[in-house]
């Protein structure tokens, strides 16, 4: 026996240290900007076609929903069209209004687990809705537990990206957002097939079979370095329990955190009016329904393509990111505010086109410039707190739908948003001149020391002078 107490084999099966030595932890790996980070992209952008299609193409069972569930009462007939479509809202809605929760599951849990949880809600809650006999199921079914397994499946996988990337991190983003998109020109025609072919009811049970590709997705998010290990400067929070608690208190504490939520809530409160709304607009101004429906085509394919090409030019070190956010912010507001102007076909066509083009600089931004403002210690809980105010989307479709009751038209709701869109602009503007007042405080504050022996007052050189004098030290400032 003692023959065998001296083989290292059980090392393999025990996280006890060998005796003897000081176990250390290992290092923390740098992003690979490539490798294995091409497949979470893969997963990811398969996780935005499946979930965030879904979402952006349930529109198709609008109909069908209300021939179901209509009462020969045209009132009741009314409020069941309003009800199927605030179904669709709810659930998106609550993708973003669930993205703290989900941020905080995947840092402690971590995101291949979490995703996988999100998609097995997803496919039970599918098939739930696809038995619901009313649509006050159906608002349990697919508006709650539809929203909530969505924003598991799809806060993780971002968050994963921004880990895997640095120099490329704006074109593997762009890869990954273009799959919503993409998600929902597919599935539009996918889902038109099946019901037609098989109805509403099956057509959802086919589409949970589908989601189990979103299970084996997930087994790809594999953690870069070990849960714990981080590269921030404040290492000596970690062992704090108050620590999580620090972090969320510290985000609302940051200025340029504060302007940068508040901006894009702005931004985002008209952000899917067009892909609700444009359609019926058309009709309503003598389109036929075949050409309405080439102009989102052309929508959708503007936004694909245009994502991943500013994916690539965003990761050039010429470019100002932030720039490119706000500019992006700025068109969409103007297209808005000369939306009356779009009335005919082709314009309405060149509409769709440039919408497509200009969206996507923030669209795809979004989580990058999260990262770089935020960092990736604050990047989890920081992406969470931005879909829970993005949730304002979810409010611009019923508000252009009012303001066509009342005047007949959509162009009131789509100016509405463009001026948004334009305030959005200016508070954007304002985080260049935050960020270096913030800075400036810090040097003044932190880069002095008193001498010991004189007691005199001295700056440092620099804050890689002072870490050098400090480097025995076990805090951080």
């Amino acid at each position: 026996m003692h023959f065998f107490s001296r083989i290292p084999f059980r090392r393999i099966h025990s996280d006890e240290p060998v005796p003897g030595q000081v176990r250390r932890p290992a290092p923390v790996k740098e992003p690979p900007d490539g490798g294995w980070g091409w497949v979470v992209v893969l997963s990811a952008f398969i996780f935005n076609v499946l979930v965030l299609g879904f979402h952006n193409s349930f529109g198709v069972y609008l109909i069908s929903l209300l021939e179901t569930y209509e009462e020969a009462d045209s009132t009741i007939v009314i409020v069941c069209v309003f009800s199927s479509a605030w179904v669709g809202s709810i659930s998106y809605g609550l993708i973003m209004m669930f993205g703290p929760l989900s941020g905080k599951l995947t840092v402690k849990y971590g995101a291949r687990e979490v995703s996988i949880i999100g998609s097995i809600i997803i496919i039970i809650s599918i098939v739930c809705s696809s038995f619901t006999p009313s649509l006050g199921v159906l608002f349990l079914t697919h508006g709650f537990l539809t929203g909530l397994g969505s924003s598991f499946a799809f806060t993780p996988g971002m968050i994963m990206v921004s880990q895997y990337f640095t120099t490329k991190r704006s074109f593997a983003t762009g890869i990954v957002m273009s799959g919503g998109a993409a998600g929902a020109l597919i599935q539009t025609r996918l889902h038109q097939f099946l019901i037609a072919a098989l109805g509403w009811r099956e057509s959802l049970r086919v589409f949970a079979a589908v989601m189990v590709l979103c299970i084996i997705a997930g087994f790809a998010y594999i953690p870069l370095n070990p849960r714990g290990h981080s590269r921030s400067v404040a290492d000596n929070l970690k062992t704090s329990p108050l620590r999580k608690y620090v972090v969320d208190l510290g985000l609302w504490k940051d200025r340029v955190f504060v302007i940068w939520v508040l901006a894009n809530g702005f931004a985002k409160f008209g952000f899917f009016i067009p892909f609700v709304h444009l359609l019926k607009h058309a009709t309503q101004l003598s389109i036929s329904a075949s050409k309405a429906g080439n102009i989102m085509l052309v929508l959708g394919l503007s936004s694909m393509i245009s994502r991943i090409v500013f994916g690539k030019i965003c990761d050039s070190e010429r470019i100002n990111r932030l720039y490119i956010n706000q500019g992006s912010v700025f068109l969409v507001g103007l297209l808005y505010l000369f939306f009356p102007l779009f009335y005919s076909y082709g314009s309405l066509i060149a509409f769709g086109l440039l919408l497509g083009f200009a969206d996507a600089g923030n669209y795809i931004l979004l989580p990058v410039l999260t990262f770089d403002l935020m960092g990736a210690e604050r990047m989890p809980v920081a992406w969470g707190f931005m879909l829970t105010v993005n949730s304002i989307s979810s409010f611009g479709p019923p508000f252009a739908g009012w303001m066509n009751d009342l005047t007949g038209t959509y162009n009131l709701g789509f100016v509405v948003a463009g001026v948004l869109d334009v305030v959005a602009t200016f508070i954007l503007a304002m985080i260049p001149f935050v960020k270096r007042s913030a800075v400036q405080s810090h040097k003044s504050i932190m880069n002095v020391t008193i001498c010991e022996s004189t007691r005199e007052i001295r700056q440092w050189d620099d804050i890689n002078n002072f870490a050098e004098q400090n480097k025995d030290l076990d805090y951080v400032f």
